[in-house]
């Protein structure tokens, strides 16, 4: 018995070794797709296309485009290993795009949740949406850019200019789409001029995108949310007749929520600390703003200006029934029982909110 078991084990052995004999491909038979962009042809088929960089110095070009069309995502991973004669792997995915178009009727979830389930692709690849062809921006030719690959990557990492962009990866897709008390953002990319730009925000409802939001509109949303680093504060001063613009580079972002925990009366107190420096002003008060008196009032300003704007924000959102900053888990923490998205757009519609927003200006920077 024990001689039969050791030549089953040693046939085992056998096998796998010739199995993983046969796994082996030469890198450079390896395709490394670094970007997929689905465009939205009709409801049952979208052109795929991929972005593979080029390794070989006899290569003419440092990255392939290759589009299919398809109407299953592992489907047109197939036909692009077959055009592209390599073996196509996922691992070093980095980003993920959708034209506008796809994005306001196809199914962006399903795609999104294919690739969260392949083991092959991490959970930190980036989402965005593009307002035009996403074959023609991975196409586009960009002379002061090394490659589509790390330009679209590096665009969309979170940087102090971009810090108020949602910056969402496939996990954070997953997460909000599936939490009732969230809805999902995305940044919205515009190619001008030869260049790519962060353009706004991408507002989805349930699978779709159904708003664009402005990057200002992105900022109150990341505030709102918490987050720590912020793009700095680009703000107008409408109070008077004369317009006053400032920006101001923020350092601090503190933010209290409080609900009333009514269902049928729904009502949130927020408290908003900013704390930043004054870097840039344009107004009537340019030669006041040397004391502390005239910086206080001019804090006082701009506090009325952001509870403003914030209020304008939230009844665009009160509207469109959606809560892209998770307003209603204020509610959802002291409700017993399921809570489903019906309930969020509930309390979303007939949400009063009350605001009171506190800025501290620590210096006025680099102002003459």
């Amino acid at each position: 018995m024990n001689g039969k078991l050791i030549l089953l084990i040693m046939a085992m052995i056998c096998l796998t070794g010739c199995a993983d004999k046969e796994l082996k491909v030469p890198l450079e038979d390896v395709g490394l797709l670094g970007i997929l962009a689905f465009d939205y042809i009709d409801e049952d088929s979208y052109k795929l296309s991929a972005a593979m960089p080029q390794f070989l110095p006899e290569a003419k070009e440092n990255t392939q485009i290759f589009s299919v069309t398809t109407d299953f995502v592992s489907k047109g991973i197939v036909e692009i290993e077959t055009v592209s004669d390599k073996k196509v792997v996922l691992n070093q995915l980095r980003v993920v795009v959708f034209n506008e178009e796809f994005a306001r009727n196809g199914n962006v979830q399903k795609v999104i949740r294919h690739l969260y389930r392949n083991a092959e692709v991490g959970n930190k690849v980036l989402v965005a949406i593009v307002k035009e062809n996403g074959e023609e921006i991975l196409k586009e030719n960009y002379p002061d850019k090394p490659s589509i690959n790390l330009y679209l990557n590096d665009l969309l990492q979170p940087s102090i200019n971009t810090a108020f962009m949602p910056n969402t990866n496939i996990h954070d897709f997953v997460y909000t789409q599936t939490n009732p008390v969230f809805d999902t953002i995305v940044p919205l990319l515009e190619k001008q001029e030869g260049k790519i730009e962060i353009d706004g925000v991408a507002l989805f409802k349930g699978d779709n995108m159904i708003e664009e939001l402005l990057p200002r509109e992105g900022l109150i949303i990341q505030a709102l949310l918490g987050e720590k680093n912020l793009a700095p504060l680009n703000l107008t001063l409408d109070k008077r007749e004369e317009k006053e613009e400032l920006m101001i580079d923020l350092i601090k972002n503190k933010v209290k929520m409080k609900s009333n925990k009514s269902i049928e009366s729904p009502k949130l107190f927020i408290n908003l600390k900013m704390e930043g420096t004054l870097i840039e002003y344009k107004g009537y008060r340019e030669d006041e703003l040397t004391t502390l008196a005239s910086i206080t009032k001019l804090e006082k300003d701009i506090n009325e200006q952001i509870e403003k704007d914030i209020k304008e924000l939230l009844e665009d959102l009160k509207e469109l029934k959606v809560d892209p900053v998770g307003l209603t888990e204020n509610f959802r923490m002291h409700y017993r029982g399921n809570w489903d998205r019906e309930m969020t757009e509930e309390i979303i519609s007939k949400l009063e909110v009350d605001i009171q927003v506190t800025t501290r200006i620590n210096s006025t920077g680099t102002l003459d």
